[in-house]
Order: structure tokens, then sequence, then C-alpha cells
């Protein structure tokens, strides 16, 4: 359930931001409007799965994992994409369908109908998936002394395609195995380790405004700062179509310079928020030793 948990924080700060342009925000002026919430994506070659659908609340309301899942049983939810119905996972919390495979350059929309609080809420969202050609070159890029040599990977860009997001895991992460020689944060302390442990093992970057028609290979680098641990790392690449690019962009930033409150740049008609977007994904490793 580590997604429900992201989505939760995600969605609960949306309501704050709906009284944008003022920076002297007074909670309590906030109107609550339910919303379907949704966290979802599409991958090319893959059939469609881990839909979240879920619902935001008043502010000063206390939320579990479970009140925050819109179900069909309990929210008359219905879901559909290009018409196809998707089915609920009570495991996962998650909806699914193994009735479509989703395609290169193609558009996928997706409607929710559901009930929340009474009311009968709709929420649209339409995507085009990346075109066929994002590829990692290096499957693997085997054992790397830390701080020996640059890590660095190249991959073909997916024509169009001009935002790639790249997510870093260590595969083993512990207090034994952390890197106290970084040199930007030498001799971190454990305590604090402790507290932010997984600001150090989850890492993620970005490439945005690339030029996908007239090159062939794209470089990039690991730095210092995406790796924290001695171990094996798993790394997934995404390029990612606009809807991907402008929820990765906006949702971390929605305070401007000047203090004003702007809410994250999403493609939903109705009762919407969230995000629907399609990606190409493809995957590297390599192992960081001493």
């Amino acid at each position: 359930m580590k997604n429900i948990k992201s989505a939760l924080i995600f969605f609960a700060t949306l309501l704050i931001f709906n009284a944008c342009g003022d920076p002297e925000i007074d909670i309590s002026e906030v109107k609550y409007e339910p919303k379907i919430a949704v966290q979802g994506f599409v991958y090319p070659g893959e059939p469609v799965s881990d839909i979240l659908i879920m619902r935001n609340f008043p502010l000063e309301e206390n939320i579990s994992e479970l009140s925050l899942m819109l179900t069909p049983s309990g929210n008359s939810v219905s879901a559909y994409i290009n018409g196809i119905a998707l089915s609920y996972d009570p495991a996962t919390g998650s909806y699914y369908t193994n009735n479509l495979t989703i395609d290169y350059n193609t558009e996928y929309t997706l409607e929710v109908n559901a009930v929340i609080d009474g009311n009968a809420l709709h929420a649209k969202s339409t995507t085009i998936t990346p075109a066929n050609g994002f590829e990692v070159i290096e499957e693997t890029l085997g054992n790397i002394k830390y701080r020996s040599k640059p890590i660095e990977f190249n991959f073909h860009p997916s024509p169009g395609t001009d935002a790639y997001v790249f997510s870093i895991m260590a595969d083993t992460a512990g207090i034994d195995n952390f890197i106290y020689e970084n040199p930007y944060f030498p001799d971190y302390d454990k305590k604090d380790l402790e507290d932010n442990f997984n600001n150090f093992r989850f890492q993620m970057r970005g490439m945005i405004n690339i030029d996908s028609y007239n090159v062939d290979q794209i470089k990039n680098e690991i730095k210092l700062l995406d790796t924290w641990f001695y171990s094996s790392y798993t790394v997934i690449a995404y390029a990612g179509d606009k809807n991907y690019k402008d929820y990765i962009i906006t949702a971390g930033n929605v305070q401007e310079f000047d203090g004003n409150f702007v809410e994250p740049e999403m493609h939903f008609e109705g009762d919407g928020i969230g995000i629907f977007g399609g990606a190409i994904r493809d995957t590297l490793t390599f192992t960081l030793v001493k």
C-alpha cells in the first residue's frame, strides 16, 4: 500500500491549493468539494494495472488508507479505458483489466463514475502514449567502484517525447551499507539517517525539453547524490507523455517565488484530480562497491 500513502500526501495538499493566489491562506475558509482522485499510468506493451481511484477529504478529517480508496461496493465506482471496463482488485486496492494491451502513440481515455458523500461524480482524462523508440542501450553497467568514474548510460529517445524520468533505487539499504564517505555530506549522523531513510534510498532525476528528433542517443549520468548505499541498484527509466511531464514538473512545485500558491497542472474534466498519463519504461542495473 506504499503508493496509497504517497498519494494521500499529494491529494491532501490539493485541497489547500484550491485557494491559490494568496500566500496568507486561512485554512478555515477553504471550501471542501468532493473529488475523484486518480493515480494511473499506462505503458505500451503492457496490460492496464495499478490504477488507483481515491477521494479527497476536508482538511480537519481523520483519514485512513481504507477510507481513502473508492471501491465498487462502497462508492458505486465504475471505471473504463476506451470503453473497456476496469475490475477492482481488493488485495492491491487498484483497478485493472486484462482485456486491453496498451499500444504506442495511441490515445486512451479514462472515465470514472463514483458516489462520494452522496454526490454522483464523473471524471475524465485523455492521454496519448509516446511513440515507439525509447530504449536504454545498456541493460547493466556491472560493478562500479565508488567515485572511480562517472556512472553513465545511454538511451534512444522516443520521437516527439521530450521528458524522461529516472527512478533510482538501492536494492539493499541499511545503516551498515550506507555510504558515509559521500563528499557532500561526509559522516552523516546515523540518527538522522534513520529518520530520513527513504529520502536516501529512493532517488529521482529528470530530463525535459529534449530534442528527440535530431539525436539518436542521449547520455545521462547518475550523480553522487543519487547513490547512498553500497548495493546493487535498479534504475527504471521512463519516457513520458505530456500528462506525465506536467505532473512531474508541477506536482512538487506548487508555490511560486512570490509566495502565491498554484495548483498542479492536471488534465481532467469534470470532478477529477490527479494524474492519468502514458509512458514507456525500461530498466538498467549496476552495483556500487567500495
